[in-house]
């Protein structure tokens, strides 16, 4: 029903995963869903019923063929009777790599896939009438390949600045980053948010959360890699829309049931 693929060596660079969700007929009570941020862009094709964007007083269909930019917390979305989506899980870096449009002017945005890249219409389209998740992955893998060969971008620099991020996220200090690159806290900030769209103390929160999210070991220890149960409650609200124990009683979110409790 929900699978995830690990991408080619090639990609393994900007490429986080590739995933497809397939539900013939989802019930009413398995329509609400949780869109968290884990610090992805995904590329998102949607091929069944069309699905919201739920806020506090409207609603928005999202785009079909849709670009979700960098969040800074959970999005709820209500699915309708059908549900077929494929869709890139791309790392900052990719994004970056692959694309033109800044990554911060997709920040906390749903954007037409078309107006970030009119060549994923065509994908969308290559892809359309069958299930065929191989030739899915195929044809992503190929799409892929070709806008990296001719997108060449120098990328060290938020490369190296993404990796510090991800292994200091435990306690990751924005004096000392900036420190370490030579530069201004102030320079370190707008550098950094305006290739990623977030700034790297948000960034590196996301981080944190993702990686107790998707580790087994880490998730069971979660309450003691936190100041207090305080901040721990507010990050998870913040991330994922529920507390550790309301995730703990097997949500009926699929996305938030999937990854907190195991991807079988």
């Amino acid at each position: 029903m929900i699978r995830t693929f690990e991408p080619i060596h090639a990609l393994q660079k900007i490429v986080d995963y590739i995933w497809v969700v397939d539900f013939d007929l989802l019930s009413a009570d398995n329509r609400e869903d949780v869109i968290m941020p884990l610090g992805h862009i995904n590329i998102i094709f949607n091929y069944a019923s069309d699905y919201w964007l739920a806020g506090d007083d409207q609603e928005m269909v999202i785009p079909n063929k849709v670009v979700i930019g960098q969040m800074k917390r959970a999005k709820h979305v209500r699915y309708g009777q059908q549900l077929y989506q494929i869709g890139i899980s791309l790392t900052p870096l990719g994004y970056i790599q692959l694309f033109h449009v800044p990554s911060l002017e997709i920040t906390e945005r749903f954007v037409q896939a078309s107006d970030v890249d009119p060549d994923l219409d065509e994908l969308y389209r290559v892809m359309m009438g069958s299930k065929d998740v191989e030739q899915h992955i195929s044809e992503m893998n190929h799409y892929l390949l070709h806008k990296l060969m001719m997108n060449q971008k120098d990328t060290d620099r938020i490369e190296q600045m993404l990796a510090y991020v991800e292994q200091e996220d435990e306690n990751l200090n924005i004096t000392s980053m900036a420190k370490y690159f030579g530069v201004s806290i102030s320079t370190l900030e707008r550098f950094f948010k305006k290739q990623i769209g977030l700034t790297p103390k948000v960034y590196g929160d996301i981080v944190k959360f993702r990686k107790h999210v998707e580790n087994e070991c880490l998730r069971k220890d979660i309450q003691y890699h936190y100041y207090d149960q305080s901040h721990l409650i507010k990050t998870c609200k913040r991330f994922a829309g529920k507390t550790v124990k309301e995730l703990e009683k097997l949500p009926l979110e699929l996305t938030l049931c999937y990854l907190w409790h195991g991807k079988k």
